[in-house]
């Protein structure tokens, strides 16, 4: 517990180390200096509502990969759930606090069947990594990000669908399950695994999850793209859903809570360079698109302790 707690306050200071690091810099450039005065609320509230509308589509997401293991939850269920997720995702416990709490409560729902929910939660994140991976593929090149940049991401999204599409293969084709049974030294690892493993012909649900997936990320990108509209920048929404793949990437690594000051830094850099926005601008946008999210979260946790009040639930 001690460990973990020293963990959360490494990076809450790590996110306060980048952050400031950021301002100074921008006081250094001469660039910290924005009027919030001439901010446009009506791009503003699209990017809320932008923000809003992603949470749905990533509890259709879930309820798309539920369904690859045969489990028919009710989708409002699972709208409730990921508002509860989302506020431990983004101010308190991370992923894996979030996908704790929907294991544990699905699990009333569906109390034979943990094994299964682990697997959809696990197929939840590969989703949400290839949404990002397909906006990428679609937008990067009008993103304005530097070559070298672009032929390491390139790279990287190579290797890692590469491996992912490896995985998914042991979680829904039973010919590569029993191979793996066949390999002595993998075999005691296949049999701790069978339980996450999907039936076959559930193809047709997780590339629906997948596109859902995609839909999904593309409002929560498109709410920093508002976020930008309403500081007066001319960023395109095309260069907003090539750039936030690659910023979202890195902001997941548990570097800092919620990716904060690592985001910005990298809005910074890339997107403050482009012309007709500046450094000041791209960490606005930045700070509002991530407030633009945030918000349901907050509704998430606050709809979770009345809830809790309501169920006694520990």
């Amino acid at each position: 517990m001690r460990i973990r707690h020293l963990f959360l306050l490494l990076r809450a200071a790590l996110a306060l180390g980048l952050m400031w690091w950021v301002l100074r810099r921008l006081r250094l450039e001469g660039a910290g200096e924005l009027s919030w005065s001439s901010l446009d609320f009506r791009w503003l509230a699209l990017a809320f509502l932008l923000g809003g509308l992603s949470v749905p589509g990533w509890a259709g997401r879930w309820w798309w990969f539920l369904r690859v293991y045969g489990l028919k939850a009710h989708y409002g269920e699972l709208l409730r759930l990921t508002l509860f997720a989302d506020f431990f995702n983004l101010y308190f416990l991370g992923p894996i606090g979030a996908d704790g709490i929907r294991l544990l409560l699905l699990s009333r729902t569906f109390p034979e069947r943990r094994g299964a929910i682990v697997g959809s939660l696990i197929l939840d994140h590969i989703g949400g990594l290839f949404g990002g991976v397909i906006l990428y593929g679609l937008f990067s090149r009008q993103a304005g990000l530097p070559e070298n940049v672009l032929a390491t991401t390139d790279m990287a999204l190579l290797a890692f669908t590469g491996l992912s599409f490896l995985g998914l293969g042991v979680i829904m084709e039973p010919w590569l399950q029993r191979l793996f049974t066949r390999i002595p030294g993998l075999r005691w690892l296949s049999a701790k695994a069978a339980p996450i493993y999907a039936g076959t012909f559930r193809h047709p649900w997780l590339f629906s999850g997948f596109a859902v997936s995609a839909l999904g990320t593309a409002c929560a990108y498109a709410a920093y793209w508002a976020a930008a509209r309403a500081l007066g920048t001319n960023v395109s929404l095309p260069q907003l859903l090539g750039l936030m793949p690659v910023v979202d990437a890195i902001a997941s690594l548990p570097i800092t809570l919620s990716g904060l000051g690592v985001r910005e830094g990298l809005l910074v850099e890339w997107l403050g360079g482009q012309a007709g926005i500046g450094p000041a601008k791209a960490l606005a946008a930045s700070l509002l698109g991530f407030a633009a999210l945030g918000l349901w979260g907050l509704i998430g946790g606050l709809w979770l302790a009345f809830w809790r009040r309501r169920h006694t639930t520990a």
